[in-house]
C-alpha cells in the first residue's frame, strides 16, 4: 500500500469509529453509561476533599505534637547547646 492509501484507509476507520461512538452516546445506553462516569467521578472527587481535610488535620495535630516535644527537650536539664534548633523547620 502507498502512504496516501493507509492514511485514507485510516482517515476513514477513524471516522467509522468517531460516528458509531457518537450515536452511541446519543442512545439511552450511552446517556447512561456518561450519568454513571459523572457520578464515579464526582464520588472519586468529593473522596479526594474528604482526604485532604483529614490530611490537613492530622498534619495540624503532629506539628503541633513535634513541637511540643521540642519545648519538653528544652525545658528538661539537657543543655541547649545540645539541641538542634528543631523550632525553626516546624514554624
Amino acid at each position: 500500500m502507498k502512504n496516501n492509501q493507509k492514511f485514507l484507509s485510516g482517515f476513514l476507520l477513524g471516522a467509522a469509529a468517531g460516528a458509531i461512538v457518537t450515536s452511541f452516546l446519543n442512545g439511552d445506553k450511552g446517556q447512561t453509561v456518561i450519568q454513571n462516569f459523572k457520578n464515579v467521578v464526582r464520588e472519586a472527587t468529593d473522596d479526594l476533599k474528604t482526604g485532604l481535610e483529614n490530611f490537613d488535620e492530622k498534619l495540624e495535630k503532629w506539628t503541633n505534637k513535634g513541637r511540643d516535644f521540642i519545648a519538653d527537650l528544652k525545658s528538661s536539664n539537657k543543655k541547649d547547646e545540645d539541641l538542634y534548633d528543631l523550632e525553626e523547620i516546624f514554624s
